[in-house]
């Protein structure tokens, strides 16, 4: 499967859209977030062709407009940070810098949540894949996840921070009884957890394959389609453009689905 960079995100059956992304330095600001009631989807492609680029998605969670605050914060300040590191030197650069961004939007979070009344308790997932020429690194915090398909075969390349998947590395529960675990998809770790003493930081993976498609993606399309029904729309696909399509409009079958964002690379 060949093609331009696609993203797309859907409000799905959602009356407020709390997902955002960052592609090609774009992402949804407050004033397109109030929109997306009406307008209901966005979609971008582009050949990109900076030396260093950035694809994101954020998740956001919380009461009333406080995930869509939480996830724009996100999105906003690392499409800052992105055209700040295209001079690094190497790859542990820009991830070190990344590091050091993440920790700062966790901190403005924090305070905006402690300050402001209406956003209390507000956070967000962040799955960011960092492409510097041949190499690709991806960081990750909470539970919207960073696929590799190699042609053949799809491999989740980040582990969920949720109690379920607790609970499966501790061999306390097995995948079956999983399925009726009610905290299963409480996030243990996310942007926005203030816990004094924790050291925040995102789970780093480096990617050594050279040829294949790394898709992101929110838990509005991880929890509604299996791994196996993604891996078959990038298998069966003409292009990119129709996988990603295919997706969301699987993942927002249900009227009750969430918002819903994949980007494939």
């Amino acid at each position: 499967m060949i093609g331009e960079h696609f993203c797309i995100s859907h409000i799905g059956g959602r009356l407020n859209y709390e997902d955002n992304f960052l592609f090609g330095g774009k992402y949804i600001t407050p004033t397109e977030q109030k929109g997306m009631a009406e307008k209901r989807s966005v979609y971008f492609a582009d050949n990109l062709s900076a030396r260093v680029r950035f694809f994101a998605v954020c998740d956001g969670m919380g009461g009333h407009n406080a995930g869509e605050v939480a996830s724009y914060i996100c999105a906003a300040r690392l499409a800052k940070i992105e055209v700040a590191v295209q001079n690094c030197g190497s790859m542990k650069d820009v991830v070190a810098l990344c590091q050091k961004a993440i920790s700062g939007i966790n901190n403005e979070v924090c305070t905006k949540s402690r300050e402001i009344p209406a956003l209390r308790g507000m956070g967000t997932t962040l799955v960011l894949l960092v492409m510097r020429g041949a190499e690709r690194a991806v960081l990750n915090i909470g539970d919207s996840r960073a696929y590799f398909f190699d042609g053949a075969k799809l491999t989740q390349i980040t582990k969920d921070h949720t109690e379920g998947r607790r609970m499966l590395d501790l061999n306390i529960l097995t995948r079956e009884e999983l399925a009726t675990f009610p905290a299963r998809k409480n996030l243990n770790r996310y942007i926005g957890f203030d816990a004094p003493g924790f050291q925040f930081k995102a789970d780093e993976y480096f990617i050594k394959a050279k040829n294949g498609i790394i898709l992101l993606c929110s838990d509005g399309v991880s929890d509604s389609l299996t791994d196996a029904e993604i891996e078959e729309h990038l298998r069966t696909a003409p292009n990119i453009k129709t996988a990603a399509q295919n997706i969301i409009k699987r993942a927002i079958a249900k009227q009750d689905s969430d918002n819903a964002t994949v980007i494939i690379v």
